[in-house]
């Protein structure tokens, strides 16, 4: 499995959470970080541990939780507790790219019966696969140059 930082995944929550009205305007981040046991020093502490590189699979159930108590606030989940792909449309429309990927990632995890693993399984996948198309786009920017 593709290794990143607990934290990169965790602030990339926070910033896309940031960048939804709902969350922004009620204190959601904070109120999740409470709900789930994680102090704001905690917090810190983890995003300026971020540049090391830690298992996914070892990430303590409370920020896994975390997780998805960010997206059930922000009303990203059907009534099942799994990724609304149309309620996520609706808030921030979204590319066809960022659609197809999301569908897949739904395809591989919503089987997955614990939610807050769900959740981060999700936004694990979303991390790899849009860090994998940024990652094509700059091969091809590059190719692009060396053919003009």
């Amino acid at each position: 499995m593709f290794t990143l930082g607990v934290l990169f995944i965790l602030a990339a929550i926070v910033v896309l959470a940031q960048s939804i009205p709902f969350l922004e305007e009620s204190n959601t981040v904070s109120e999740c970080l409470a709900s789930n046991n994680i102090s704001q020093a905690e917090f810190q502490e983890l995003i300026e541990r971020s540049s090391e590189e830690d298992d996914l699979e070892n990430t303590e159930k409370r920020y896994k939780c975390f997780v998805h108590c960010l997206a059930k606030k922000g009303n990203l989940l059907d009534s099942n507790g799994y990724l609304d792909v149309e309620k996520i449309d609706q808030l921030e429309p979204v590319t066809a790219d960022l659609r197809e990927v999301l569908y897949d990632c739904k395809k591989m995890h919503d089987d997955e019966q614990d939610l807050c693993e769900y959740a981060f399984k999700m936004v694990t996948c979303l991390t790899d696969n849009l860090e994998q198309s940024d990652e094509v786009t700059e091969a091809e920017k590059n190719t692009n140059k060396l053919n003009e």
